[in-house]
């Protein structure tokens, strides 16, 4: 009997964190259209002139989830001359705000990234559907659960027409924009390795964390 019982209880338990981690794929990919460089943003108040951000191309952060929902990683800001603003909180090491200027071969490189099609045409419901199409045995479920406990959520907002106009936009208006919000990102591209969009929104943000680890960055706050 008290072995039939823990038999019980020992089902109840993986019952209850299989229907978490269906709950969890249910919140991938959450893609918010009201995603916003803040004028409290710290970057924001670290120009000399607001109105360089009619030249923004692109705004990438992190923001941890899981037991830190509410606090924010590192930032950045990209302009059409190629001028970028770093943004590590205190929390963070060697915490401030840096500003460098990228090439014109960088910043071509990585404008051609950011326009291609599985960038500016990202669908978030399109993704969903996907992930729920696909039927795969669940990882180790303690692994799993621990493994996005503090998961971010990547946010990047980028301006198609403010560089090098993309036909996948309405040409001349300056103010289009394309948000993408992710929430557990690398570990839904682990996890779904045939999305050809996950992985191709991985790339692009590994290109922008990247550039905030460049050597020239130069702390002006």
């Amino acid at each position: 009997m008290r072995l039939l019982s823990e038999r019980l209880c020992c089902n109840w338990i993986v019952y209850l964190l299989v229907i978490g981690l269906l709950m969890l794929d249910a919140k991938q990919g959450i893609s918010s259209q009201n995603i916003t460089t803040s004028s409290e943003h710290p970057l924001i108040s670290a120009l000399p002139d607001r109105s360089r951000l009619d030249t923004l191309i692109v705004f990438y952060s992190e923001t941890l989830g899981g037991s830190r929902e509410a606090l924010s990683g590192a930032s950045l800001m990209i302009f059409n001359d190629g001028y970028m603003l770093v943004f590590r909180p205190a929390y963070m090491r060697l915490a401030g705000i840096y500003e460098t200027y990228l090439d014109a071969a960088t910043l071509d490189q990585l404008w051609h990234n950011l326009t291609d099609e599985k960038i500016l045409a990202f669908d978030p419901m399109l993704i969903q559907n996907k992930i729920q199409a696909i039927k795969q045995p669940q990882p180790t479920l303690f692994s799993t659960v621990d493994s996005i406990s503090d998961a971010p959520t990547t946010q990047i907002e980028i301006y198609p027409n403010r560089y090098q106009a993309s036909t996948l936009f309405e040409q001349g208006d300056w103010r289009a924009k394309k948000n993408i919000a992710w929430y557990t990102l690398r570990w839904v591209a682990e996890r779904y390795p045939d999305i050809a969009e996950i992985h191709y929104l991985l790339f692009v943000q590994q290109q922008l964390a990247a550039l905030m680890e460049r050597a020239d960055l130069k702390k002006i706050g």
